[in-house]
């Protein structure tokens, strides 16, 4: 009996050709009237894209182009930008320091960091180290010795405008006696002519004319003498009024130079209580507390103004500082507050502030960079600055000083090229200027 096992069922399908390893085909069957045929397609065949994909990508590429293409010709606002911080505008509502006047110790604070203080409020008491002013009633004995060498001088001044009064007197007298001599010189040359002239006619006789003449001899030494006394009163008034302008003059002088030594006295002793220069906050104390040593020129504290003045203070670029000129628009953004800005689209940017350029500084801070100082924006449809107590001096800001209106493209272009930014026709005759 032949075994089952090797008989061959005729009843079974025919076995699946073989396919070639060198042919790289595939196979699918697929049934057609109840029977499998098999299907074969190439690698390449198999990897082609569909109809439909293909045509999706080449509808997006196309959409891509004229994307890209149309974004060349989409305006660009050029900018300028630059970091910097809050500030004010006034120097005097800029935080300012109070620093010592003298050498001397920190005996007592009066202000600790927060306080408002007034112009003229104490904030701290020192006290001096040097030895001549050491002493409290410093001032005051400077103030009696003054007294006393005035008054000395005083005294001697007035002594000298006496003897000045007195060589009037005595030139007065002088001139009256040069008088009386100069009569008496006339009346003795009259008489001597008339004995002359009678003694002559023989009427008066040689005595007599000798006499007269004698007399009139007299009458010029007299004369003589009281020209010379009268010159010598001139040089005694002179002498003593020159006197009376040196003292007067070493008065002067002396008064100028005590009052200086007084005012000084008095000044090194206010010094000591070191006072508010204007009106604000205690922002920070320097010297931890009492004890402590300073020097002049130390700084103590920080005052910062209570005002509502407020700028910023932007470093920018040689390149751009030379692009920038007074009452160009500026758009900031200040720490702390959220915004979203687009340098290129200002009108899409949010949260942001406007500003003025107010001041150039025509000198760099010495690394390159120059300062730019942006005062609000007043103008009609820009939102104000935050105000002082949110928007502190010394805050980060940074901003972008708005140029030119040009296509995308060419700030691509430029910025490829490395080009600094374009000048506008309008601003070149200002910038001129």
């Amino acid at each position: 009996m032949p075994s089952s096992s090797s008989a061959p069922d005729s009843s079974a399908a025919p076995s699946s050709p073989t396919v070639p390893a060198w042919g790289r085909e595939w196979m699918r069957s697929a049934p057609s009237n109840g029977n499998a045929r098999v299907l074969r397609t190439s690698a390449l065949e198999s990897a082609k894209t569909p109809s439909a994909l293909r045509s999706i990508m080449l509808g997006a590429l196309a959409v891509l182009v004229l994307l890209g293409g149309a974004l060349l010709f989409v305006p660009w606002r050029q900018t300028v930008s630059g970091t910097g911080e809050v500030t004010a505008f006034s120097p005097d509502a800029r935080p300012r320091a109070v620093e010592a006047q003298i050498s001397g110790r920190v005996q007592a604070w009066q202000v600790t960091e927060g306080d408002v203080v007034a112009p003229g409020d104490t904030i701290a008491v020192l006290e001096d180290m040097s030895a001549s002013y050491m002493d409290d009633q410093f001032p005051e004995r400077i103030a009696e010795a003054r007294a006393g060498t005035l008054q000395d001088l005083r005294l001697g001044t007035q002594q000298a405008r006496q003897s000045l009064s007195q060589a009037r007197q005595t030139l007065r007298s002088a001139q009256a006696r040069v008088e009386t001599a100069s009569l008496g010189l006339t009346t003795a040359r009259t008489r001597y002519e008339r004995v002359k002239r009678l003694h002559e006619d023989g009427v008066e006789s040689l005595r007599t004319l000798e006499t007269a003449e004698l007399n009139l001899r007299r009458a010029r030494t007299d004369s003589v003498a009281a020209a010379a006394d009268r010159e010598a009163a001139r040089q005694a008034v002179a002498s003593a009024r020159l006197q009376v302008q040196r003292k007067e003059s070493r008065l002067e002088a002396k008064r100028a130079e005590l009052d200086l030594q007084l005012e000084n006295a008095q000044e090194r002793q206010a010094a000591s209580v070191v006072r508010a220069p204007v009106a604000g906050t205690i922002a920070r104390i320097n010297r931890v507390g009492p004890g402590q040593t300073v020097k002049p020129g130390s700084a103590l504290a920080l005052i910062a103004p209570e005002t509502d003045d407020r700028a910023a203070e932007l470093f920018v670029s040689s390149i751009g500082a030379s692009l920038v000129q007074p009452g160009e628009r500026v758009q900031i953004q200040f720490s702390g507050f959220p915004a979203l800005q687009f340098s290129g689209f200002p009108n899409a940017s949010v949260g942001t502030f406007s500003g003025t350029v107010r001041f150039v500084n025509p000198v760099d801070d010495g690394t390159g960079r120059f300062r730019l100082l942006v005062v609000p924006d007043t103008s009609e449809g820009h939102p104000p600055w935050p105000s002082a107590n949110f928007l502190r001096q010394g805050a980060s800001v940074r901003g972008s000083v708005l140029l030119s209106n040009v296509s995308l493209g060419y700030e691509i272009w430029r910025r490829m090229n490395g080009l600094p930014p374009q000048v506008s026709v309008q601003r070149a005759p200002s910038a001129a200027q």
